[in-house]
C-alpha cells in the first residue's frame, strides 16, 4: 500500500467523523446587556472574564455566494456533493477494472476530489479564496437555548465557572479552521479588548481547548501576556500532535493486514455506522472489492485523491501547518515549501515555528509577570484508539504515547510518556526528577515546561468533556489562581484517571428527574429510580475518575428508563447478522493469506500461497 494512499483514507476517516459534530447554531439572541455582577464601571468582580478557545469542529463557518448564505457550512471541512460530477470517475473505474490498469481514474478521481473540496480551497499564500463566514456567538448570556447547548453541553462544558463568575463572564471565541492562523491570532486580540471593554476587566482568561491551543502559542509570541490573568490548557494542541505531522509526511502504518484486513470493517463500525449489525459485514466485503483492482492501480486512486486534499486545502493553509509541532517543521516544510510560489506562505509558517520554539520561554515570562498557567493532557492511549479510528493509519500509532489525537508531550508540554503500552522503566528510562511519576510508570511530568501545574488523565481519550472529573479541575483552576498539584492532591492529584459521565450529564439523569415528575409509579419503582438518580449525581460529583462507576450509573439509568418506556430496547446483533459478519471476516483473512496486499488478477499469488503453507 502506498504511503500516499494510505494518508488519503486517513484523511478521509477524519472528514467522516468530523460530519458527525454537530455545528452551531445561527442566530444569536439579541437584547440590552445586563451584567448582575456589576463589574463595569465598578470593576469589583473577584473572576476575570474567561474566552474559550474551541476545538476543531467547534467553530461553524459558512459558504457565502454573492453575499447569500449557503447550505455548505461546519467546524472542519463541509464538502460540495451536490455538484460533483462522477460520469468521468464511473467510466475510467469501468476502464481500468476491465483492462486491470489505469485508463485515466487517477486523473479523474483527483479532479473530483479537488472539486468538492472547492468550497474551503486556499492559496499559495495562505489565504481562503471564497468568502467564508464564521459565526460568532460570543458571551454566554447572550447565547440564545440551541446555542447554548451546542456550545455548553456538546462541546465546553464550563458550568462550574459560569456559577462562580456569571455566564456573562464566560465567552466563546469562534474562529474559521482554514484561515491564516496569524490572522485568528489578530482577531482574538481584538476580540480580548472587546471583552474587556465590556466588562471593564483589564485581562481576561484563556481556556484553549484541542486546536484552540494554537492560537494561544501565536497569541503570546506576538501580543504576549499583559492581558491575561489565567491560561488553562485543555488537551491542548500549542505545539502540534505527531499525529498530523505523520499525515502530512506520508509516514504510515506498515502493518501488511492492516488495510485489507482491520481498518475499514473498524472504521464502518465505530465511525460511518453504514448499516446497524452489518457494519463490518460491510467492511469485511469493501476488503474484498478493492482487491478486484491491481495493487499499483489502488494505490493510484487513493494517491490521486491525497493530491487532491493536499492541493486545495492542507499544504497552502497556516492552521493545519500550526498543527505540526516544532521538531519535525523543518523536514515537512522542505517537502511543500521551498519553492518561489509559496515564499509568501513559508514567511507565516516560519513565524509560526519561531513561536512553537518561543513557546516554553514565553510562558515562564507569562508565569514571572504572575500570569497563572496551567496544562491538562491526557494519556496512554494510542492514535487511533477509543473513538479515533479513523487516525489509525499513523505510523505513531504504537510509538507515541497520546490522549488518541494530541501527543502527551505536546498537551502536556514537554511530557515524558512511555510507548503504549509500555512502562517508561521498560524502555530504560529514568526520571529527571523524583516525585513526578505516574502511579503506572507510564508518564514522567518532571520534564514539563510547568511540571507543577499540569496534571495528566491516565488513559483519558481527546474528548475531555465525556469526564466530569476533567471539568471540575479546569474549572477549579478558574476559580483558583495560583493552584498547584500540592494544593489539594486528594481532590485533583496531578495523575488522574478517565470515565465517561457524558451520557448523564447530557440526558439521563434529566430524564429520570421527568419520569418521576410525570407520577404513576409504584413506591419501589419510585425508590428505585431516587437511588439511580443520586448515585449518578454522586458521579457526576467526583474529581477522580472511575470508569467502572461511571458506566454502571449510566447503565442502570438505561435499563430503568428502558423498563419505564422512556428509551429504545438497545440493539442486539440478529443471529444471522453475526454468522454473516464471521462468515465475511473469514473469507477476508482467506483472502489476505493467500492474495497478500494484492488484487485478485495479480500474478505471483499461487507461488505466495505455497511459500506461505511451506512456512
Amino acid at each position: 500500500m502506498a504511503k500516499k494512499g494510505i494518508a488519503l483514507l486517513l484523511a478521509l476517516g477524519m472528514l467522516a467523523g468530523a460530519f458527525m459534530v454537530p455545528g452551531l447554531a445561527a442566530d444569536a439572541k439579541k437584547g440590552a446587556y445586563v451584567n448582575p455582577n456589576g463589574c463595569k464601571p465598578s470593576n469589583l468582580c473577584k473572576y476575570s472574564p474567561s474566552i474559550i478557545l474551541p476545538g476543531i469542529s467547534q467553530s461553524d463557518t459558512r459558504l457565502y455566494v454573492d453575499g447569500e448564505p449557503t447550505d455548505l457550512h461546519g467546524g472542519t471541512v463541509f464538502p460540495d456533493t451536490d455538484n460533483m460530477d462522477l460520469a468521468p470517475v464511473i467510466l475510467s473505474l469501468l476502464g481500468s477494472l476491465l483492462l486491470q490498469h489505469d485508463v485515466g481514474l487517477t486523473k479523474s478521481v483527483y479532479n473530483l476530489v479537488k472539486d468538492i473540496l472547492e468550497p474551503q480551497r486556499v492559496d499559495k499564500e495562505g489565504n481562503y479564496v471564497h468568502d467564508l463566514r464564521t459565526e460568532v456567538i460570543g458571551r454566554v448570556s447572550e447565547m440564545n437555548e440551541s446555542q447554548r447547548h451546542t456550545a455548553l453541553d456538546v462541546n465546553v462544558p464550563v458550568y462550574e465557572v459560569m456559577e462562580a463568575a456569571g455566564d456573562d463572564h464566560v465567552y466563546f471565541f469562534a474562529f474559521n479552521l482554514v484561515d491564516d492562523v496569524w490572522n485568528s491570532v489578530d482577531l482574538l486580540e481584538k476580540y480580548i479588548d472587546k471583552v474587556r471593554k465590556e466588562t471593564g476587566h483589564s485581562k481576561v482568561n484563556l481556556v484553549n481547548v484541542s486546536l484552540g491551543g494554537t492560537l494561544f502559542t501565536g497569541y503570546i509570541e506576538k501580543y504576549g501576556y499583559k492581558k491575561l490573568d489565567q491560561v488553562v490548557n485543555v488537551v491542548s494542541c500549542a505545539d502540534g500532535t505527531d499525529m498530523f505531522a505523520d499525515l502530512f509526511s506520508h509516514k504510515v502504518n506498515r502493518n501488511e493486514d492492516f488495510l485489507y484486513r482491520n481498518w475499514i470493517p473498524t472504521l464502518m463500525d465505530d465511525e460511518l455506522g453504514v448499516a446497524e449489525g452489518w457494519d463490518k459485514t460491510i467492511g469485511y466485503s469493501a476488503d474484498l472489492l478493492i482487491r478486484m483492482f491491481p495493487n499499483k492501480v489502488f494505490e493510484g486512486i487513493l494517491s490521486a485523491a491525497w493530491a487532491a486534499i493536499l492541493d486545495t486545502i492542507l499544504v497552502n493553509c497556516t492552521q493545519f501547518w500550526a498543527m505540526i509541532p516544532c521538531d519535525r517543521y523543518d523536514e515537512i516544510a522542505a517537502m511543500y515549501l521551498n519553492d518561489a510560489e509559496h515564499a509568501v506562505l513559508k514567511k507565516k509558517t516560519d513565524a509560526y515555528h519561531k513561536a512553537q520554539l518561543n513557546l516554553a520561554g514565553n510562558i515562564k515570562k507569562a508565569r514571572a509577570a504572575g500570569v497563572h498557567v496551567n496544562n491538562i493532557a491526557g494519556s496512554n492511549l494510542h492514535f487511533g484508539e477509543g473513538r479515533y479510528t479513523y487516525f489509525q493509519p499513523v505510523a505513531s500509532i504504537d510509538t507515541v504515547n497520546g490522549d488518541g489525537i494530541i501527543s502527551l508531550r505536546c498537551a502536556g508540554m514537554g511530557a515524558t510518556g512511555a510507548a503504549p503500552g509500555k512502562t517508561l522503566k521498560e524502555e530504560g528510562y529514568t526520571p529527571k526528577k523524583k516525585g513526578y511519576l505516574s502511579p503506572d510508570g507510564k508518564v514522567d511530568c518532571s520534564t514539563c515546561v510547568l511540571p507543577d501545574n499540569t496534571w495528566v488523565f491516565l488513559g483519558q481519550e481527546h474528548e475531555v468533556g465525556r469526564n466530569d472529573a476533567v471539568l471540575h479541575l479546569a474549572s477549579a483552576l478558574i476559580k483558583n489562581p495560583g493552584m498547584n498539584i500540592y494544593t489539594n492532591p486528594k481532590k485533583f492529584p496531578q495523575f488522574n484517571y478517565t470515565m465517561d459521565t457524558n451520557d448523564l450529564r447530557r440526558g439521563r439523569i434529566a430524564d429520570a428527574k421527568k419520569l418521576l415528575e410525570e407520577g404513576g409509579l409504584t413506591a419501589a419503582d419510585k425508590a428505585e429510580l431516587k437511588a439511580a438518580i443520586k448515585e449518578g449525581e454522586a458521579v457526576r460529583a467526583l474529581t477522580i475518575g472511575d470508569a467502572k462507576r461511571a458506566k454502571a450509573a449510566t447503565d442502570t439509568l438505561n435499563a430503568l428508563l428502558v423498563k419505564h418506556g422512556k428509551r429504545g430496547e438497545p440493539f442486539v446483533q440478529s443471529g444471522f447478522q453475526q454468522n454473516m459478519e464471521a462468515l465475511m471476516a473469514f473469507v477476508s483473512q482467506m483472502a489476505l493469506y493467500y492474495y497478500g496486499n494484492n488484487g485478485f488478477i495479480e500474478g505471483g499469488s499461487v507461488i505466495r500461497f505455497w511459500k506461505k503453507v511451506a512456512e
